[in-house]
C-alpha cells in the first residue's frame, strides 16, 4: 500500500457501510446473529453522531475559541450543541475548569515530556481554583509556549504547531492551529473592554488588560488540552500509521482461505463456550496468599501482572499489557516507568472475576499504596484479553493465545489513586 492509510475510525465506518447488504442477508437466514448485528448497527451509530457532533462543535463553537481535541469529553460536546450557544459556553467553561479534568491533565506534567512545566501548571490551577483567572491565564499561555517551542524550536503562534497529525482531533476542523491562528491574532492598540478569549499578543503586552474572566480560563485551558494531545499523538504518530497501514492492506485470496478455515473452528469454539458463575465478593487471591491458580486462567495473568506491579517489572508490565501500535517493549517499558513514577502499589486482592465474552473476562482488583508518598487504597476493574502475539482476540484456550491487561487499567491507575487518597484526606 503505497498510499497514507484512513483513519481507523473513519476505515471501519466504510467497511461496515460495505458490508451492509451482507449483513441484512445474514440476518435473514441466520436468526441468532440478528440481535448481536442490531447491537453492532447501533455501535456505529453512535460512532457517526459523535463524528457528526464534532463537525458541529467546529462550525459553531470554535470561531468562539474552543478548540477540538482528541481527549475531550464527547458527553461535554453533546450537551454544548444541545443548549443556545450562550448556554453552551457556560458548559464548555464548567467542564474546562473542572477540578477533576485539571487534575488528571495534571498528570501528564508528572511524564519527562511535561515536567519541566509542571510547576507552573500546577500555580495555574491553584490560581485557578481562587478564581484569580488574572494570575492564571498568563501561566497558561506560558506553558503553551514553553511546550511547543521546545518541541519544535517554532512559537506555537507562527507555524510550531500547525504540521499535521494522523488520526488526531486536534488536526480536525476546529483544531490546534484554527485556534492558534485566532489567539494569535496581533493587538495594536489598547482596548480595555471586556475580551472574550486569550489573545496571547494583546495579554503578554498588556493591550487587553482586561481578561480575568473564567471564560478565557477555560478557552487557555482548552488550548493546553489541545497542545498536549498533539504532541502526544504526534510522538507515537509513525507507529499508529505502520499499524494502520497493515490492518488496511487488502488480504490475498491465499489467507482469505485460511482465514474461512480458521473461522470454521472459531464458531465450533464459540458454540462450545460458556462463563462461568460469578461469585460476588469472594477473594480469589491476593498479595498476601499462596494460592495456586490455574495455569493459563485470566486470574493467574492477573496475578502475574499485580505482581509486577509491584516490583516495578516494568518490562513484564510492557509485554502483559495490550499496545494496538506494537512499539518495543524497551520503549513502553520506558514509558511506563515515566509513568508511574510517583504512584506505588503494596498490597492487592483478586476479587470478583467475570467472563464478559470467549476472549475477555473482568477482575474486581482491591489496591493499596502510595501517591506521592501519601497513603491510598481503592478498587479497580482490570480487562483481560485472550490473544494472540499482535493483540487479536482468539477464543480462550484457542492455540498461540494468551491472556494480557487491557491498558485502561494503567491509565485509570492515577484516577483511582488520587480520587481515594483526595477521599481520604
Amino acid at each position: 500500500m503505497t498510499d497514507k492509510p484512513k483513519p481507523p475510525g473513519n476505515f471501519i465506518l466504510e467497511q461496515f457501510d460495505a458490508l451492509k447488504p451482507l449483513a441484512k442477508l445474514v440476518r435473514f437466514f441466520n436468526p441468532e446473529m440478528r440481535k448481536q448485528l442490531q447491537d453492532v448497527d447501533a455501535q456505529v451509530e453512535r460512532v457517526k453522531v459523535m463524528l457528526t457532533n464534532r463537525d458541529q462543535f467546529a462550525k459553531i463553537y470554535s470561531p468562539l475559541g474552543w478548540v477540538n481535541y482528541d481527549r475531550m469529553s464527547i458527553d461535554a460536546v453533546a450537551k454544548a450543541l444541545a443548549a443556545e450557544v450562550d448556554e453552551g459556553e457556560a458548559i464548555l467553561t464548567a467542564y474546562h475548569l473542572d477540578p477533576d479534568n485539571l487534575r488528571f491533565l495534571g498528570y501528564r506534567f508528572q511524564t519527562p515530556h511535561y515536567a519541566s512545566w509542571s510547576e507552573l501548571y500546577e500555580r495555574a490551577v491553584e490560581r485557578t481554583a481562587a478564581e484569580d483567572y488574572l494570575s492564571a491565564i498568563p501561566l497558561i499561555l506560558i506553558v503553551i509556549d514553553g511546550i511547543c517551542t521546545t518541541t519544535t524550536a517554532k512559537h506555537p503562534f507562527s507555524g510550531g504547531a500547525d504540521a499535521p497529525v494522523f488520526d488526531s482531533q486536534t488536526c480536525g476542523p476546529g483544531g490546534l492551529s484554527e485556534g492558534l491562528g485566532l489567539f494569535g491574532s496581533t493587538r495594536r492598540k489598547l482596548d480595555s473592554s471586556s475580551i472574550t478569549l486569550p489573545f496571547r499578543h494583546g495579554i503578554v503586552h498588556g493591550l487587553n488588560p482586561n481578561f480575568g474572566h473564567s471564560l478565557v480560563a477555560a478557552k487557555a485551558f482548552n488550548l493546553l488540552q489541545a497542545m498536549v494531545d498533539y504532541f502526544d499523538r504526534r510522538r507515537d504518530e509513525a507507529q499508529r500509521l505502520a499499524k494502520a497501514a497493515a490492518e488496511q492492506k487488502p488480504a490475498d485470496w491465499k489467507e482469505l482461505g485460511h482465514s474461512l478455515l480458521k473461522n470454521a473452528d472459531t464458531r465450533k469454539r464459540l458454540d462450545a463456550w460458556e462463563a462461568r458463575p460469578i461469585i460476588p465478593g469472594t477473594i480469589i487471591t491476593s498479595s498476601m496468599s499462596a494460592i495456586d491458580l490455574e495455569e493459563g486462567s485470566p486470574e493467574k495473568a492477573a496475578a502475574v501482572y499485580m505482581n509486577s506491579l509491584v516490583k516495578r517489572n516494568f518490562g513484564a508490565l510492557a509485554e502483559l499489557t495490550v499496545d494496538y501500535p506494537k512499539r518495543t517493549i524497551g520503549y513502553r517499558a520506558g514509558r511506563l516507568r515515566d509513568d508511574l513514577k510517583e504512584i506505588n502499589i503494596s498490597d492487592w486482592a483478586l476479587a470478583e472475576v467475570e467472563d464478559t465474552a470467549p476472549a475477555m473476562t473482568n477482575i474486581v482488583v482491591k489496591m493499596s499504596g502510595t501517591l506521592f508518598g501519601e497513603n491510598w487504597d481503592g478498587i479497580q476493574r482490570m480487562r483481560l484479553i485472550y490473544a494472540d502475539s499482535d493483540h487479536n482476540a482468539l477464543i480462550r484456550g484457542e492455540e498461540g493465545g494468551s491472556w494480557i491487561v487491557m491498558p485502561d487499567f494503567l491509565t485509570n491507575l492515577w484516577a483511582t489513586a488520587a480520587k481515594t487518597r483526595i477521599g481520604q484526606g
